[in-house]
């Protein structure tokens, strides 16, 4: 792409982002746009080295929509790349302080701890400055971990009820993707009111929806996969085909229960 097909798209995007909250067309749009401009952007940038401030201005506001363009679509590893292109600029003290920045650094934030990356989240906190800090977004997360680890709030898929950015609730709900593989791991079948318990759903409604979504998910990752059955009240996790792994079957319940339980302190 030219400068000028870049520039192009570029004005596209913006104009069509501020609608993928309201308008799924939009949302594919951007979707489309970011990929085209990611590798634009990029090559731009190698072939230019010493590019200005006002070109990397638009760089960063660039990736900084498609950060949350991908976290909108659902695109977990999406955002991690354009938040770790994003770190060069955040960090870059010739620039201007980006508005977006505390949003941004407080969804990346919460994507650690729904890892239960605890040391990157404490590292990450070192780096960024004292008073970004106090930012709303990032603030609730510093506040969400404290509270974690006091035994005040133990539940991260539950955070939607006074999270201050859409973007938070899209990211937590990936913890219980964790918790359902576990499950399966860990027993053979459960009535289905534990497993909607475990899974911190509220109805069965909600439960036989995810039901329907996980097992698309374990088909597509894995043809030969056993889907999730639901008989007389009760989800079938497993088939008596014999299981792949070598670990006792005693002790992987243990383990697994251990880290339902251990995923629990987290979501």
């Amino acid at each position: 792409m030219s400068l000028a097909d870049i520039d192009s798209a570029y004005l596209e995007l913006k104009r069509h982002f501020p609608l993928i909250n309201q308008d799924k067309s939009a949302l594919e749009k951007c979707v489309s746009l970011t990929e085209t401009l990611k590798d634009s952007f990029a090559k731009l940038q190698i072939q230019n080295g010493n590019l200005g401030p006002d070109f990397l201005i638009k760089m960063r506001d660039f990736l900084e929509m498609g950060a949350i363009v991908a976290v909108e679509s659902r695109n977990v590893e999406g955002f991690k790349c354009f938040y770790l292109q994003l770190q060069n600029f955040y960090f870059d003290e010739d620039l201007p302080r980006s508005e977006r920045m505390g949003e941004i650094f407080g969804t990346w934030m919460l994507h650690l701890l729904s890892e239960n990356r605890i040391g990157d989240l404490y590292m990450f906190l070192e780096r960024i400055p004292e008073d970004i800090k106090n930012d709303e977004k990032i603030a609730f997360v510093i506040n969400l971990e404290r509270s974690m680890m006091e035994g005040d709030l133990a539940r991260l898929i539950d955070i939607h009820k006074t999270m201050p950015c859409e973007y938070y609730k899209i990211i937590a709900e990936t913890a219980r993707n964790r918790i359902a593989t576990s499950m399966e791991l860990a027993y053979k079948s459960l009535k289905v009111h534990t497993a909607t318990k475990l899974l911190k759903l509220e109805t069965e409604r909600e439960f036989l929806d995810f039901v329907s979504y996980y097992n698309q998910c374990k088909i597509q990752t894995d043809p030969e996969s056993f889907p999730w059955k639901i008989v007389d009240g009760v989800v079938i996790f497993q088939n008596d085909a014999p299981v792949k792994h070598t670990v006792p079957s005693r002790e992987l319940l243990h383990h697994s229960i251990e880290y339902i339980n251990e995923l629990e302190k987290i979501v």
